[in-house]
């Protein structure tokens, strides 16, 4: 059976994803899928630096390849956030 995850809980995944190193290659990916949408949510929210998304790889795939990827300042903020630690950010 699936399991549906909020997207919060999918950007906690993928941001402790990418601070364990657990990304070996890149992928086809359904543009349209959580994974993909929250992977270019992090990217333009700052909390990624190094990461590739093509999202015209072809007529039906995306390309995601979070090997090179890492957290920004921001992103470990995030991860804090989500993970129920300190945060540092300010809101303002």
């Amino acid at each position: 059976m699936a399991h549906n995850v909020s997207q919060d809980e999918e950007l906690l995944g993928i941001l402790r994803d990418v601070a364990t190193h657990r990304f070996h290659q890149g992928r086809q990916i359904n543009p349209g899928s959580m994974l993909y949408q929250t992977a270019e949510l992090a990217t333009t929210s700052g909390y990624l630096e190094n990461a590739v998304l093509d999202a015209n790889y072809s007529n039906r795939l995306a390309s995601l390849d979070l090997t090179q990827a890492k957290l920004t300042d921001l992103g470990e903020a995030k991860f804090r956030e989500l993970a129920g630690g300190p945060s540092t950010e300010t809101s303002g």
